[in-house]
This record gives C-alpha cells, structure tokens and sequence, in this order.
C-alpha cells in the first residue's frame, strides 16, 4: 500500500485543482465572449473552447478523485485529519517520552516529597 500523502500535499492539490477551475472558466469565458464574423476566427475559438472545456472537466474529475481517495482513506482510518505528518508526530512522541521521563526521575528522586515537607 502506498504512503499517504501529508495534508500539505492535500492543500497544494485542492488549490491547484480550484486554480485550473477558475482559471478555465475564465478562459472559455473570454473566448465565448469574442465577437468576430470570419470563418477563421470561428474555427480558433471553437478550438480553444473544445480545448478550455476539455481541461475543465479534467480538473473537475481531478478534484472528484481526490475527494473520493480522501473518503476512502478516512473510512480505513489512514487519513490525518488533524494535519500532522510524521515530523510532528515524531516531536509529540518526544515531548511525550521527555515529559514521561521527568515525571518518573522527580517521582523515584522524591523531589515532590522533599518540597511538601
């Protein structure tokens, strides 16, 4: 099974594939709204609006699939909702053991015992 992507990585797609949309609908907007009588002209903007829609519904599929990755890894319990990766899992397990440790070394060293008397 492949690693899951980070939420960084999630947040860089979500806004790319968004961007591509906007972007997209921008551009077909522009064509559509072009006013010109010749054949050729015609023709290009024809092209340029079959090739603008085409990528719109690539980046619409693009976003579907992803949010339906994310469903699925939610769903098995592999997807971090709470945005850490492993570095900072990593660092929370450490200032755990740290902490853990401190506890113990005033608990056996009876530092709390010394102060309350």
């Amino acid at each position: 099974m492949e690693s899951q992507p980070s939420s960084k990585a999630l947040h860089y797609r979500i806004n790319t594939n968004i961007s591509q949309l906007l972007q997209r609908f921008e551009n077909i907007m522009a064509t559509a709204t072009t006013e010109s009588t010749s054949h050729t002209s015609t023709a290009v903007e024809t092209y340029q609006l079959d090739v603008e829609s085409t990528a719109l519904v690539r980046a619409a599929e693009d976003i579907l699939a992803l949010t339906r990755s994310m469903k699925e890894t939610w769903l098995f319990g592999n997807l971090n909702t709470l945005g850490e990766d492993e570095a900072d899992v990593k660092r929370r397990e450490k200032l755990e053991n740290d902490a853990t440790a401190i506890q113990k070394a005033i608990e056996d060293e009876g530092v709390l015992k010394a102060a309350a008397k």
